[in-house]
């Protein structure tokens, strides 16, 4: 078993006091398509990429998952689907105010 370091520790658990917060905060609804249900906490820009924002409020959405032929909104985000969904446009302004790298690179 792998061993977690206390920093990841943390993280793992500031992570889970912020979808707490966000589940307060906000409707229970896929933001890329309006399901209620198979909801996943989404990050807009990779947890990979910038670590500095994996806690961000504004960096995370409710997705919905894939289930069957349902292709998920969490799963589309990740590709060039994405312009597909009804958080595009919102979800892509908020890429280009803190990562105008990432913007780009996502829409070229």
């Amino acid at each position: 078993m792998k061993k977690i370091s206390d920093k990841q520790k943390k993280e793992k658990r500031l992570l889970s006091i912020i979808y707490n917060q966000i589940a307060e905060e906000r409707g229970h609804y896929c933001t890329g398509c309006g399901r209620s249900t198979n909801l996943s906490h989404s990050h807009i820009i990779p947890r990979s990429r910038r670590k500095d924002l994996v806690t961000d409020k504004r960096n995370i959405t409710y997705h919905c998952l894939s289930i069957g032929e349902h292709k998920g909104c969490h799963e589309m985000w990740e590709t060039k689907e994405r312009v597909k969904l009804l958080d595009y446009c919102k979800n892509m302004e908020y890429i280009l105010e803190v990562d105008t790298e990432y913007y780009f690179l996502i829409t070229d």
